[in-house]
């Protein structure tokens, strides 16, 4: 009996293995040490979201400028997986840190501009100072930051980690609220939409350097622009950036490489449809000079997105229909050898 369950919990493990390593989901996730199965120099980054089935998402991205702690750096990009996670769009942002006991000083000088009427006052250098606090057996370190905007100010013990759009709109973790607005119009978003498309879904909506309250995109390899709008080339680095209908092939030993198109799309990045292809546009649109105009009910840039108010199947919930259906089979068959 002790071998059945032995067996059951390895069938079950190599389920949810199986899917992390899968080609739909590329680069996803359950640990750092996942990430060796995709190439070096990868971490494994969560993202936040508030969407249901959709609340924690993990993605091996190249170690250095990652949003994480004092960094505001990048995260994962979800354009290469199904549709529902196409929808995360991610924010660089400023957490709060519950029961911190050891706060970093972050100190801003304040700088004027012009004078008289057309006097403005703006942030100049940022300084991290010394921490305050417990200084022994310290469990958990953030860093304090003091906001403000419209004569309101708000001090915050936190670090910065990744974050879905939607769930830094509806928690409001710009921490006032003209500060949120901001940060989402400046990537491109309106931050009254309950799906916010950031950066061209390319790139990051993050802090222009750490601690400062002006946000910029911050595009993946391969994209340029304000809003990450240009591509440039079809190098990539994310391994989710590729698009619907490409796959981000690392170089051996690196953390950068290019896009791998599948049957029916071509160019840097697998941005364009190939017409010469029955499987343009996904089926589901005409090709013409590379670019989709698709059939009613779908979009996107490949037209792989669907877009009628039906019942959608989608790969995530076809992945926890799996492992429910597995889990209630299992769980009969010990139910019949124990009865």
């Amino acid at each position: 009996m002790k071998v059945l369950y032995v067996a059951y919990a390895t069938a079950l493990a190599s389920l949810v293995r199986g899917d992390t390593v899968s080609t739909t989901y590329p680069g996803r996730c359950l640990a750092t040490k996942d990430c060796a199965v995709y190439g070096s120099g990868l971490e494994c980054i969560a993202v936040d979201s508030n969407t249901k089935g959709l609340e924690k998402l993990s993605m091996c991205i190249p170690s250095g400028s990652i949003c994480s702690g004092q960094i505001a750096g990048s995260c994962p990009t979800f354009s290469s997986w199904p549709a529902t996670y196409r929808k995360v769009m991610t924010v660089c942002a400023f957490t709060v840190v519950e029961n911190c006991d050891k706060q970093i000083a972050v100190t801003v000088k304040q700088t004027t501009t012009g004078s008289g009427s057309g006097q403005t006052t703006g942030e100049g250098e940022i300084t991290v100072g010394d921490s305050s606090g417990s200084s022994s057996n310290t469990t958990v370190e953030c860093y304090k930051r003091t906001f403000t905007a419209n004569n309101e100010n708000k001090t915050v013990n936190g670090i910065y980690k990744c974050l879905d759009a939607r769930k830094y709109i509806q928690e409001n973790l710009g921490h006032i609220t003209n500060l949120t607005n901001s940060h989402i119009i400046s990537c491109g978003g309106d931050p009254t939409s309950t799906t916010p498309k950031l950066c061209s879904g390319q790139g990051t909506c993050s802090p222009k350097t750490a601690f400062v309250q002006e946000y910029e995109c911050k595009c993946n390899a391969g994209y340029s622009g304000t809003l990450c709008a240009n591509v440039t080339s079809n190098v990539c680095s994310n391994l989710g950036q590729c698009g619907s209908s490409g796959t981000c092939v690392l170089t051996a030993g690196q953390t950068s490489g290019t896009c791998t198109c599948k049957a029916g799309s071509t160019g840097n990045q697998c941005s364009s449809c190939d017409a010469s292809s029955s499987s343009a546009c996904n089926g589901n649109g005409k090709c013409d000079s590379g670019v989709c105009s698709c059939n009613s009910g779908y979009s996107g840039t490949l037209c792989a997105d669907r877009t009628s108010t039906g019942g959608t199947t989608d790969s995530a919930s076809s992945l926890f229909t799996m492992v429910t259906a597995t889990l209630s089979t299992m769980a009969a068959i010990g139910v019949m050898i124990f009865a």
